[in-house]
């Protein structure tokens, strides 16, 4: 019976980690699943060591003077930290904050379990129950925010985790009270591994779906954006680039539907800001100014995989207004303009630097960049549609504040588009009103 149980949790593990291999062929940047189907090579090696087939073997002289005890200590600590990094992939905005050093900790018990002497297996037995709990419950707490934000498959995970963490408990109670029984451990992986999958498979399925909706949504409203030339023109949207996201996004739903997913919700983000009609003529938040970069960043590093583009912001974030669409354009210039297909690290700078009268706004990259006559004529006229965002901020600062763009730039360098808003827009633009 128990040569039964073993070959299936072994089946089981194989199967498993087969499935995560396929996925990440298929879906590159599901990076996690790599670490799953480690975590299930781990399980294949523990599951076929007899102190998982009955724990109690720990106490057994004979079988500590054999290197099984070690190889099963090394694969458990191996196979927490691969579950505590699959689980940080769950959720990248909330990670656990001593992760790093927890890592750290359980490979280094990892590596002293190779050579540590059969009186010492025990305590390292219960050094690694211990932090196992971490790994266990950093799953489950990084599953209930996924649940929280709609996504109901998640809860097979937390039932995963639960089970996991209620056998290696049980086995554990065994094993401090002599109770010679096969390891629950082994008896539940399969169930661990099962619930896993259907986590992964709805999770896809759902994504696609979620996408493929957003998707003939965007394409709706964009089709009824084109009909209004005044509208695109207000809003200095590109077309080109509309059409060039979709098109990535249809293509990520067959290759990748969790970046499709991500990619559809930055451009419902960059739609919100730049559609909104109403803003178009004052000033707004900064706030609103940085999300809208952010959300069209995210789309053009999937277009750029090389591209790098770094935030310089104090913190918190100063709470001031800039007029509109007045960065993404300078960053949109620095993308398209600034580097060839050739450039080896791309990479563009947005810095923001408070001063007592005023805030210094700066877009710098390490392009290409250009004589200072090319530079110069930039603000002067619209020759040419590289010219016409550049123009139009240029021009809006002036109107607004009294000072435009200052641009500057050297051929193989790079180039610095910069501009300065007062710290109270607002109340600036009161105060010139009434003097005007």
């Amino acid at each position: 019976m128990i040569t039964i149980i073993r070959a299936f949790c072994v089946v089981s593990c194989l199967i498993s980690g087969l499935y995560a291999g396929i996925i990440f062929y298929f879906f590159r940047n599901a990076k996690r699943m790599v670490f799953f189907a480690a975590l299930c090579l781990c399980f294949f090696f523990n599951v076929n060591l007899s102190i998982s087939v009955r724990p109690c073997l720990i106490y057994d002289a004979d079988y500590l003077s054999t290197l099984s005890p070690n190889i099963f200590l090394v694969t458990t600590a191996l196979a927490t930290i691969l579950l505590n990094v699959y689980s940080g992939y769950l959720y990248t905005e909330v990670q656990f904050k001593y992760s790093s050093v927890y890592n750290a900790l359980l490979l280094i018990l990892g590596i002293f379990s190779l050579v540590v002497p059969g009186d010492y297996v025990f305590p390292m037995y219960v050094a690694l129950f211990a932090l196992s709990y971490v790994a266990a419950f950093h799953g489950i707490h990084l599953s209930h925010i996924n649940i929280k934000q709609g996504k109901s498959e998640y809860f097979y995970l937390i039932i995963a985790n639960t089970i996991m963490g209620m056998v290696v408990t049980a086995e554990f109670i065994t094993v401090v009270l002599h109770i010679d029984i096969i390891g629950l451990r082994m008896l539940f992986m399969p169930f661990y591994l099962l619930f896993h999958g259907l986590m992964t498979a709805l999770s896809y399925g759902n994504s696609i779906k979620k996408t493929q909706k957003l998707s003939a949504s965007l394409s709706d409203t964009i089709e009824r954006i084109n009909h209004s030339n005044n509208a695109l023109m207000c809003t200095q949207m590109k077309s080109e680039f509309l059409y060039r996201s979709l098109d990535l996004i249809s293509r990520k739903c067959d290759e990748d539907p969790f970046t499709a997913e991500d990619l559809t919700v930055s451009l419902s983000k960059y739609l919100r800001h730049t559609l909104n009609f109403q803003q178009l003529q004052g000033i707004v938040p900064l706030s609103n100014e940085i999300e809208l970069t952010k959300a069209f960043v995210a789309i053009e590093k999937e277009r750029h995989p090389k591209l790098k583009v770094e935030y310089k912001f104090p913190d918190p974030l100063p709470d001031f207004h800039i007029p509109p669409l007045s960065i993404q354009p300078l960053v949109e210039n620095a993308i398209e303009h600034g580097f060839t297909e050739d450039s080896s690290e791309p990479k563009v700078t947005l810095t923001i630097i408070p001063y007592r009268d005023y805030y210094h706004i700066d877009v710098s990259d390490n392009g290409a960049g250009m004589d200072e006559d090319v530079a110069a004529s930039l603000t002067d006229s619209l020759n040419d549609s590289a010219r016409i965002g550049i123009y139009n901020i240029h021009t809006r600062l002036i109107n607004l504040f009294g000072k435009g763009l200052v641009i500057q730039s050297a051929p193989g360098v790079g180039t610095s588009v910069s501009f300065v808003v007062p710290p109270d827009a607002e109340a600036y633009l009161r105060e010139k009103e009434a003097n005007a």
